[in-house]
């Protein structure tokens, strides 16, 4: 079966609570808006992108303690929490497409570090590998290879990056026959805790309303396709050269907790992605180090940005 992600593994509340108040600004993309919330001065400016099924919300945290010496955004994706919902669900076009008109409608002008957080950091690395030039930095914070989204096929799990176009279908029809349902649970659930209580209510919410109208990622074959496509494209790249993205200021951040010897490999290859690249062990936290160890990934960002500065 797919490889399931992640935070959607996290239970639900039942009922449908009310929709809170968005805490940043709804950006008009012409005919659609999409949440964006930024803090903080200066340039580059830090563009996080959420991991699959997460929400700009969860990284209030994080963006608290780089706003002291850097612009950081965090924005919510078609469809999630405030954001209005795209054609496709999380199809990767329609993610880029989005991400590029959003900062220009903002007027956040490149440069960019780039931040992301498990199928987040795919999405960062789809959108460098189509504006190199606005992609100053990267940060990946428990990312998600190119390699470790699996769909069965003739009985064996494989990455969907190593999937020919013909046998996706059968694959994906597979994978949605298999998922299990959601539970419910409470919105404090660890490590949501450590948000304020207004931001657990408003993160549950978005998750019900995701479950609500998305269902299990991908959903559809138009966005499997366009994984498939994307994370082909991105395991070429990675396969290229040594360091196929030079001397790139990049950190990776690895869980500490319930790791595995695949999963740390796959981090390690991450991090290899550049000669730059360096890999952080975040100790006392699992999947969600921006929940659990903030500070970790304000300073691999303080880092990187440090490095941009002095060019190296």
């Amino acid at each position: 079966m797919f490889r399931l992600l992640p935070l959607l593994c996290v239970a639900i509340a039942p009922g449908q609570a009310q929709e809170p108040a968005p805490p940043g600004e709804l950006i008009d993309l012409g005919g659609r808006r999409l949440h964006l919330n930024c803090a903080g001065a200066g340039s580059p400016a830090v563009i996080v992108q959420n991991g699959g099924g997460s929400f700009s919300v969860e990284w209030t945290l994080v963006q608290t303690a780089v706003e002291s010496f850097a612009r950081i955004c965090t924005y919510d994706r078609a469809g999630y929490a405030w954001s209005d919902r795209g054609p496709v669900d999380d199809g990767i076009e329609e993610i880029m497409d989005d991400l590029n008109l959003l900062l220009r409608k903002a007027r956040i002008t490149p440069p960019y570090i780039l931040v992301g957080q498990s199928l987040g950091s795919l999405y960062a690395r789809a959108y460098q590998r189509r504006f190199p030039e606005q992609v100053v930095g990267l940060v990946f914070v428990e990312g998600t290879h190119d390699e470790d989204i699996r769909m069965v096929v003739d009985g064996k799990r494989q990455p969907i990056s190593l999937l020919t176009r013909d046998q996706l279908p059968g694959a994906h029809q597979e994978y949605l026959k298999s998922v299990p349902p959601i539970k419910p649970g409470p919105p404090g659930a660890p490590p949501f805790d450590r948000l304020p209580i207004a931001l657990q209510q408003a993160r549950q919410w978005a998750f019900e309303k995701i479950v609500r109208d998305f269902g299990w990622l991908p959903n559809s074959l138009a966005s499997a396709e366009s994984w498939r496509e994307e994370f082909t494209a991105l395991r070429r790249q990675r396969l290229s050269a040594d360091h196929p993205l030079g001397r790139l200021p990049l950190r990776v951040l690895e869980r500490a907790k319930d790791s595995t010897e695949v999963w740390h490999n796959q981090q390690v290859e991450l991090a290899r992605l550049s000669s730059a690249g360096k890999l952080i062990r975040a100790e006392g936290s699992g999947h969600m180090i921006h929940l659990e160890r903030p500070d970790l990934v304000a300073q691999a960002i303080r880092e990187v940005i440090r490095e941009v500065r002095l060019g190296k």
